[in-house]
């Protein structure tokens, strides 16, 4: 598993559905939620064996 305490991490979304991005000097894999848009502001709301789980800052959770 990857580590939790990268939960509420922010970035600049540079591709979509998926890229990677470097946090802290390690490269992860990442996988947008949401209808996000490269440039979007978006945050890490959840980690797995296969990388970060992003949604746009802001967005309102969905239960």
């Amino acid at each position: 598993m990857l580590d939790d305490r990268l939960l509420g991490t922010t970035f600049t979304l540079t591709t979509v559905p998926t890229g990677t991005i470097t946090l802290f000097g390690i490269h992860y894999h990442y996988r947008v939620l949401d209808a996000s848009q490269p440039g979007a502001i978006v945050r890490v709301v959840a980690t797995d064996a296969l990388g970060l789980k992003v949604r746009t800052a802001g967005t309102p959770l969905q239960y």
